[in-house]
């Protein structure tokens, strides 16, 4: 379809292209003569997402976070349960006025409430106060559904339904902390308070959704830091009370003292064994020196007495040095063992000096050299006796520490990483307790909206949509009609066009002829037209020349073209004869110069060779409002077959826009803009109708 059709085609359904959609601008004008006015009111409110700031300093923006922030805030401004406590909050405000108070409601809406609750359940539910008085349209709303508050928060109420809360639109201003929030209805008065009743309600939402989401891990975090605590506390009483029935003041510092008094003792018992060994030797030496000069003189029996009570004070004062150096009276003692001591030293020695004086050895040494020696080494052995006693008796006490601190090392070691453990979760436990308190705080600065703008009172009413919808019927009529008439263009299978013609029926174009309503001067030049193609293919040398003219059905025109072909041809002289024949061989008058025959429709006739007369050409008339099918090609194929002659083409009845490539334009009075606009959209520049000086 070419633009040029396109607009002939809008100009010749100009009519409805006009009539429908002036029709739904009408009606459109008409129903909505009774319409609503509407009030709109508008709040903006700080949020502090993306740019506030928090106890650790500015937050740090992030797109996904923030755009999650921002889509949750929207989302509890939005939701069925805030508009429905806004409803009802709004609902218990006005059913708590006795009388019209203008700030709150205008006298219509004022009439219309009372109209919509009845005065029984009015009186039922309006308290002293505005909140028990929620409270109570909160209790009987959840009742037994259908109940007048129920319907009437359900239904499709312009000021107390939930579908009247759908008006609230909220969003983000740009890529700021703003939101702004916005609401239409049809009293002004109710629109400020619809706002004003909903910027409190989801942000009480809001801060207690924030806080109790904070409130339940800070309440986590201190129980379990309590129970850690009392974990902790019971690990290290245990450890207390362990150290005390033990006696055990350091155990790792008593051990080790333990350990090198041990290392010690074992030093000197090793010593201490030496020196008896080398005492004992020495003291068999003397012995066997003496051995056969034993006196029975008091000098012997003295020097032995004094041996054996020397002997018993070594022993009190070894066994004092070792054991007895945290008695008090240690000092005292010592003091007392080494005078004794002294004092049997000295009364032995004199007893041996008198023995020594008598007695001489019998090697010829003097008795009282061996005698000395004897005693010096008896004295030692007799002291490393009592030491290693004593040092024996110390060793025991020393393995039963031991044998008692074995055990208890172990179980102290499990004691302490019991303690190590708790004290670790409850460092833990209490620093998650720190950080949720600090959230929690946090939230609590950060989680605090701010209204910059607060909701106004609307004076004047929002400007009316009506004319909008009037334009907008009147377009979308015209689009609907214009939709129509190009559906049925572009689905219209009919020839039409010449060149769908000559493409569906591949016969070569004789020419087209108009519908018969066009004026009578282009019909005219229609006919020249087909005649001038006509007498270009006639041999003038052939008479008579004889024309056959044939359709593939019936009332496609062959009649009217035959005669018009006839009055034209007689016109410019020739001598015609008219045949009307079904296939039967008829003679035309001797003098005739064209004969013209007509054959009936192909689809009635039977083709048989040699049934049709010979003919020197052969015209088929198509209408150009049907439709060409495969069984019209396969009878002209048939025809063409028969008759060994290939027609030419006449499209019968094309509209006038389709005609004038092949007659000439339509000889009308055109405006001087609509001719202007058709030489351009057919680039006819420099076109003109005759010479200019």
């Amino acid at each position: 379809m070419s633009f040029v059709y396109f607009l002939k085609l809008l100009h010749k359904k100009l009519l409805w292209l006009l009539v429908i959609p002036i029709a739904m601008a009408i009606s459109i004008f008409y129903f909505t003569r009774h319409e609503v006015k509407v009030y709109s009111s508008e709040s903006v409110i700080y949020t502090g997402i993306a740019s506030g700031y928090s106890l650790s300093g500015n937050n740090k923006a992030d797109f996904f976070g923030t755009s999650n922030a921002f889509d949750n805030l929207l989302s509890l401004i939005n939701s069925r349960e805030t508009k429905e406590e806004v409803a009802i909050n709004l609902l218990a405000g006005h059913l708590q006025l006795k009388k019209h108070d203008p700030s709150v409601l205008s006298w219509d809406s004022f009439e219309k409430l009372r109209g919509l609750i009845p005065d029984s359940i009015r009186n039922r539910l309006v308290r002293s106060d505005q909140a028990n008085t929620v409270l109570a349209l909160k209790s009987y709303l959840s009742g037994e559904e259908g109940n007048p508050i129920y319907s009437l928060i359900n239904s499709d109420n312009p000021v107390y339904s939930i579908s009247a809360m759908d008006n609230i639109k909220a969003l983000r201003i740009n890529s700021s902390d703003l939101i702004k929030i916005s609401y239409s209805t049809n009293d002004a008065a109710i629109c400020k308070h619809t706002l004003e009743l909903l910027e409190e309600c989801f942000m009480r939402k809001h801060r207690l959704l924030k806080e109790g989401q904070s409130e339940s891990v800070v309440t986590y975090f201190e129980n379990e830091t309590r129970n850690a605590f009392n974990r902790l506390n019971d690990a290290e009483q245990r450890f207390l009370d362990f150290n005390r029935e033990n006696d055990i003041i350091n155990y790792y510092e008593q051990t080790k003292a333990v350990a090198v008094e041990k290392e010690n003792l074992d030093v000197q018992k090793h010593n201490m064994q030496m020196d008896k060994m080398a005492n004992t030797k020495s003291l068999d030496l003397v012995n066997s020196n003496l051995k056969g000069k034993l006196y029975q003189s008091e000098y012997g029996t003295a020097v032995l007495r004094d041996r054996e009570s020397l002997s018993d004070v070594y022993s009190k004062m070894a066994t004092d040095n070792l054991i007895g150096r945290n008695d008090p009276d240690h000092q005292q003692k010592a003091d007392s063992l080494e005078k004794l001591s002294a004092s049997l030293e000295n009364r032995l020695s004199r007893s041996v000096d008198n023995l020594y004086s008598e007695t001489l050895t019998p090697n010829g040494i003097p008795t009282k050299n061996v005698l000395d020696e004897w005693l010096r080494t008896s004295l030692n052995v007799e002291q490393s006796k009592a030491r290693l006693t004593v040092m024996a008796d110390r060793k025991k006490e020393f393995e039963e520490q031991y044998r008692k601190y074995a055990p208890l090392g172990a179980t102290l070691k499990k004691i302490e990483r019991q303690i190590n453990v708790s004290e670790q979760e409850y460092l833990e436990l209490l620093h998650g307790l720190n950080m949720a308190k600090l959230t929690q705080q946090n939230n609590e600065l950060t989680t605090k909206l701010n209204i910059v703008d607060e909701p106004y009172l609307p004076l004047k009413a929002n400007p009316s949509k009506r004319m909008v919808q009037v334009i907008l019927g009147f377009v979308v009529g015209f689009v609907l009609v214009l939709a129509v008439i190009l559906a049925r263009a572009l689905v219209d299978r009919s020839v039409q066009h010449p060149k769908n013609a000559h493409k569906l029926i591949k016969l070569p174009l004789l020419g087209v002829f108009p519908l018969l309503n066009m004026s009578e001067e282009y019909l005219s030049k229609a006919r020249l037209r087909i005649v001038q193609q006509l007498l270009s293919r006639l041999d003038p040398e052939k008479i008579p020349t004889s024309i056959g003219i044939v359709s593939i059905q019936e009332n496609e025109g062959k009649s009217t073209l035959l005669g018009m072909l006839s009055d034209e041809l007689i016109r410019l002289g020739y001598t015609i004869s008219i045949l009307k024949t079904s296939g039967d061989e008829q003679t035309p008058e001797g003098n005739t110069e064209i004969v013209l025959r007509e054959f009936r429709a192909l689809d009635t006739l039977i083709f048989k060779p040699g049934s049709f007369p010979k003919m020197d050409h052969t015209i088929l008339v198509c209408r150009a409002n049907r439709i060409w099918g495969d069984l019209d090609n396969e009878l002209l194929h048939l025809f063409t077959k028969t008759t060994g002659n290939k027609p030419l083409l006449i499209l019968n009845g094309v509209e006038a826009d389709f005609a004038e490539p092949y007659i000439g334009e339509v000889p009308k009075q055109r405006f001087f803009l609509r001719a202007y606009f058709k030489r351009i959209f057919r680039m006819q520049f420099g076109n003109k109708k005759n010479f200019t000086t």
